[in-house]
């Protein structure tokens, strides 16, 4: 799940993966007003979500092995309702934290180690005991259906990915140029850093993001709902309710791109793959982007 790509374009694409069903329920809601921030967080001007997307760990037959794996994209969204925008900071995978009960390792273990609650306390530790209000783990099954229910994804290709990962379910193969892609190849473009680094697959993902905003002005989008795509939502896990899901749907499908902010969390080369974060970058970025107030003075430990 920078990485804003692929929990943003889940997120914003939830209508039409979902079945005929499940979008009259969406309409009652909206019609209820359940979909306003103010009726969905009642007294929250503003709502702290932890993104991630989770690998699926698989043998030779592509039969699961370990279900609660590594998260391949980690990304901190902030949606604040009272100045009407969006800030998104991502976390890269290799970034060397404290995991709580586990010592040092890379943050993208966490999940694996402790599930989603682990992940939020270690993501939250990290960025200087900021509150965690909600967590969204998306699956790639998830991702991909959700493209799939958009009617793909136009965007162009900067230079040949091609990768074989049997273990990871991960094939992909894509071309330089303009394509439409389909939600397996729209996933593999997204997770491709094989020939470079994390840094340009988060510069993909949030490439992504854009395409998906683009996708969405077409107002035909929004009405496919294809009952063989419902199965998508039982792909997402998440500590929110289904209206609330809507609720920051609607409301960042309404925020124009200058009010939507996608930054990466400062690091700088460590030991082995490991990155250390960039601590007075981190501070002053996660201030500039009110993650803190004026008042935060604790940091990462």
């Amino acid at each position: 799940m920078g990485l804003f790509g692929l929990a943003f374009g889940t997120l914003i694409g939830y209508l039409s993966v979902a079945g005929e069903g499940t979008v009259r329920r969406a309409v009652v809601a909206y019609l209820r007003g359940e979909t306003k921030p103010e009726n969905a967080f009642p007294a929250r001007d503003r709502i702290t979500v932890l993104i991630a997307g989770a690998d699926e760990n698989r043998d030779h037959r592509k039969h699961v092995v370990t279900a609660t794996a590594r998260t391949d994209t980690i990304m901190v969204a902030q949606f604040d309702f009272k100045k009407g925008n969006l800030h998104a900071l991502s976390i890269p995978r290799d970034t060397l934290v404290r995991i709580p009960g586990h010592g040092w390792g890379k943050i993208n273990a966490a999940h694996a180690l402790g599930g989603p609650q682990l992940l939020a306390e270690t993501v939250s530790r990290l960025l200087g005991d900021i509150p965690i209000d909600h967590v969204v783990i998306v699956s790639y099954k998830a991702f991909e259906e959700a493209v799939d229910a958009l009617g793909g994804v136009t965007l162009e290709i900067e230079k040949p990915m091609h990768y074989r990962d049997n273990w990871g379910d991960l094939h992909i193969d894509l071309e330089p140029g303009v394509h439409h892609l389909n939600g397996k190849q729209a996933l593999g473009y997204v997770r491709f850093r094989h020939s470079d680094s994390d840094f340009h697959r988060i510069e993909r993902q949030q490439k992504f993001m854009r395409a998906i905003k683009e996708r969405l002005k077409d107002p035909t989008v929004w009405l496919k709902a294809p009952n063989a795509l419902s199965a998508a939502l039982r792909h997402i896990r998440t500590t929110m309710e289904y209206e609330q899901m809507l609720a920051l749907a609607f409301f960042a499908s309404q925020l124009p791109d200058t009010q939507i902010r996608t930054e990466t969390l400062p690091v700088r080369n460590g030991k082995g793959t490991n990155l250390v974060v960039q601590r007075e970058k981190a501070r002053e970025l996660l201030r500039d982007l009110g993650f803190w107030d004026s008042d935060h003075l604790s940091y990462a430990r």
